[in-house]
């Protein structure tokens, strides 16, 4: 059952990333396809970290992987673009004022971003990944289910275990880290959640499912917040004189990204109270 179940989300997982790519040589801008990719790659990165917990593994997926994950790397700056983007005309309808500059920057970051992927999808190939699930198959064969979901039940308590609550004043930094647990975590739970039991999965996936969403939106407004304030000190620093708005949408900013992580802290304590398991 372990087997299987461990196999079939490794098929599934390749089998996307291989289809994004597909449809990335053919339309390298397709916001969906860099979507896919990037999320299907972060769960495999889950996938191998929960694996090396396996009695007597020894099976390395580095080289299956690096081509995937330099494509997801050059991606993701396009997506984070775009969403930068998206997010700031949100805000900017806040405080009746257009950002143009900041706009004009975006633009050309996502332009660079496009040609990068383009480029790098153009002369890549996936060909070892495709091998990837079978070789797999092969090399935990004999693996004893038992032992090997001990490791695994008692790999994802100290995972649990590990995540923390940042003090009031953590850099943000220290914050991502966290939101990076959290989501691999997540991912675990849901590669194991048709072997693992009830109580995983009732009582700890939900918690830890909304505790990465609230982080999400932290992420997006901090790195939000960060780009605004940079460009503003770069306009101020060349002289240029710019609207009060500019230190609305600062503030507004500000104020949400406090909410956001105020928020952020709570589920993730509710998450750290979770116990039985």
């Amino acid at each position: 059952m372990l087997q299987t179940a461990l196999y079939q989300y490794l098929r599934k997982e390749c089998d996307t990333v291989t289809a994004a790519y597909h449809t990335l040589r053919e339309a390298p801008g397709d916001a969906d396809a860099i979507h896919a990719m990037r999320v299907s790659v972060k769960k495999l990165r889950a996938f191998f970290s929960l694996a090396k917990q396996l009695p007597d593994y020894s099976f390395g997926a580095g080289k299956h992987l690096r081509t995937a994950r330099l494509i997801q790397s050059v991606g993701g700056a396009s997506r984070d673009t775009h969403l930068q983007e998206k997010n700031l005309r949100s805000y900017e309808k806040k405080v009746s004022w257009r950002f143009s500059f900041a706009h004009l920057l975006l633009q050309n970051k996502a332009a660079t971003a496009s040609e990068m992927l383009q480029a790098t999808v153009k002369f890549s190939s996936l060909k070892k990944l495709n091998t990837l699930p079978e070789r797999f198959k092969e090399a935990m064969a004999d693996t004893d289910t038992k032992a090997a979901t001990a490791a695994l039940i008692s790999y994802l308590q100290e995972q649990h275990k590990k995540i923390t609550i940042p003090a009031s004043r953590a850099h943000h930094s220290v914050w991502h880290e966290v939101r990076k647990e959290v989501k691999t975590l997540y991912y675990q739970l849901s590669i194991l959640e048709q072997v693992l039991p009830a109580v995983f999965t009732e009582n700890l996936a939900t918690p830890t499912r909304k505790a990465g969403e609230l982080l999400g939106q932290w992420h997006d407004t901090s790195e939000l917040l960060l780009f605004v304030k940079a460009t503003v000190a770069q306009l101020k620093k060349e002289k240029t004189t710019l609207p009060v708005n500019a230190q609305q949408l600062v503030q507004l900013l500000q104020m949400d990204m406090k909410e956001q992580l105020a928020q952020c802290a709570w589920q993730v304590k509710a998450l750290k109270a979770v116990s039985g398991f």
